[in-house]
């Protein structure tokens, strides 16, 4: 595998007079694919996870994405 992703899966949102926060569930997993794209089709599409990885240039990424809909 190319890439080593850790991910966190993340909880309900809270509503408050901030912005609109997520609870993290859970410990993080450490997941390997060879693309983000790839990864997304593992998660499950009904929940919302936090990712972290190091890219191809070698910039850290952090994002929050949900998986991708089977057919």
């Amino acid at each position: 595998m190319r890439y080593k992703y850790k991910v966190r899966e993340l909880g309900p949102r809270q509503l408050g007079m901030q912005k609109e926060e997520y609870v993290e569930v859970g410990e993080s997993k450490d997941m390997e694919a060879m693309s983000l794209k790839k990864l997304k089709r593992r998660l499950d599409s009904k929940k919302e996870y936090h990712i972290e990885y190091t890219n191809k240039k070698g910039n850290f990424i952090s994002a929050t994405v949900s998986g991708i809909q089977g057919k």
